[in-house]
């Protein structure tokens, strides 16, 4: 069951609409990165809930956590400023993500495997997922377990 989702570069607000779409009653806090184009005004003038963010840094959600959290280009994005390390972001989302939420990143076939390692490194269930007709992206879906496996 979802209740709330993260969308961490919510460009337009796509995925917010392709859940109302789809007949989902969820709520979704769609985050545009500070360093890049500033599209929260047509986030807000579309009606839903958006605010700027640097991912480099923390993010305030105390005391929420999220079922979901969706990153479509933002490893590219990051990538392109050299701020912060993959792993920083994926501890970020760690950390507000909710014990057995789910994590969907969409990105370049390079970034996914690199994220994956990530993600192995966390813990997580992860799987990669090719997209139909398109060779250069992958999505990388990873479930957050409810408790941490111990190694021996």
């Amino acid at each position: 069951m979802l209740r709330n989702v993260l969308d961490m570069n919510a460009h337009f607000g796509g995925f917010n609409a392709a859940l109302l779409a789809s007949g989902k009653s969820v709520w979704v806090l769609n985050v545009v990165p500070t360093n890049g184009p500033n599209y929260l005004p047509l986030i807000l003038d579309r009606g839903f809930v958006g605010v700027l963010h640097d991912w480099c840094e923390a993010f305030p959600t105390y005391p929420r956590t999220y079922d979901m959290v969706h990153a479509k280009w933002l490893l590219s994005h990051n990538q392109q400023s050299h701020r912060c390390s993959l792993f920083d972001i994926f501890l970020e989302i760690d950390r507000i993500l909710r014990p057995e939420g789910w994590v969907i990143v969409h990105d370049s076939v390079s970034l996914i495997n690199s994220a994956r390692l990530v993600a192995t490194q966390l813990k997580w269930d992860s799987r990669i997922v090719g997209l139909e007709g398109n060779n250069d992206e992958k999505l990388l879906i990873c479930q957050k377990p409810f408790f941490r496996r111990q190694q021996n």
